[in-house]
């Protein structure tokens, strides 16, 4: 801990009946080699037994030494729930880590923290690496692109905690208020700084990789709300179309076939990786 007891990290995990998936989440916070930080998981009415693995880890984690805060507030959805937990809060920097995603590797934190100080940056971000059925892949990061997709996964991100406090996520938008955010802190101009580590996996199982369409709509609309332009009326058309399409994919083809499907798109984008996965991301 810093001399000012105030750690340097806040790590939040917000769930909601993640099942025994947010094990992999615990496992990778108790391995970290770094101490600097604490742990805060915001439980939004989970009913599937959840709070009986969160005591559990949370006794593990305070026997590593590692300063855990539970709270059980039912939030109506994950951003009001982030929102809420920046509120508990104590460190210099956030990071967002969702149930059943996990930590890259024990090194993550001391690899961004342990050598670097970043006086002008507001927010750090790193890689991620996808997992879709069974397969790991690098996500797609390119924050050149950031007026037109996902720059980065919040996951792989440390925010100062004051601009989370200053400018918390909008939480009327349902899947995309994590864009509108960083598009918000982009276009007030504060620092980006990529830190050039793998952070998190990412398990590519909650709404917004589900919900392709909603998505895409939530996100047209957030690009809309910042004034970037749009596509034309044909465009936007061909696309709804393309994305019913996915949809439809998504929702109705056997798992096989949509597997391979993707696995071609992987190709042809050259997000695969040769990648070293670590125990806990592996546990069932």
């Amino acid at each position: 801990m810093n001399e000012n007891n105030r750690p340097n990290v806040s790590i939040i995990t917000v769930c909601r009946n993640p099942g025994r998936n947010i094990v992999k989440t615990f496992e990778s916070v108790l391995a970290q080699d770094y101490s600097d930080f604490e742990y805060i998981i915001q439980d939004c009415g989970s009913n599937d037994g959840t709070s009986e693995l969160i005591d559990k880890y949370a006794s593990r984690l305070k026997t590593r030494g590692i300063r855990i805060s539970v709270f059980y507030e039912n939030d109506p959805d994950i951003y009001s729930g982030m929102n809420r937990a920046v509120t508990h809060a104590e460190g210099t920097w956030i990071n967002f880590l969702n149930a059943g995603s996990c930590f890259y590797a024990s090194n993550v934190l001391s690899s961004v923290f342990n050598k670097s100080n970043y006086p002008n940056a507001a927010i750090l971000y790193g890689d991620a690496v996808e997992c879709e059925y069974g397969h790991y892949h690098m996500f797609r990061k390119s924050f050149a692109s950031i007026e037109s997709r996902m720059p980065f996964s919040l996951q792989a991100a440390f925010i100062n905690r004051e601009l989370l406090s200053r400018y918390p996520f909008k939480t009327d938008y349902r899947i995309g208020a994590d864009y509108d955010w960083l598009l918000s802190m982009h276009g007030k101009g504060f620092f980006f700084r990529d830190v050039n580590t793998i952070i998190c996996i990412l398990m590519k199982n909650d709404i917004s990789s589900l919900k392709l369409y909603d998505a895409y709509m939530d996100a047209l609309r957030i690009r809309n709300s910042h004034g970037i332009t749009g596509p034309t009326v044909t465009e936007l058309i061909v696309k709804k179309r393309e994305m019913k399409l996915k949809q439809f994919v998504m929702d109705h083809f056997p798992v096989f076939l949509r597997k391979l499907i993707r696995q071609v798109q992987l190709i042809l984008r050259k997000q695969n990786a040769d990648l070293t996965i670590p125990s806990w991301a592996r546990s069932k």
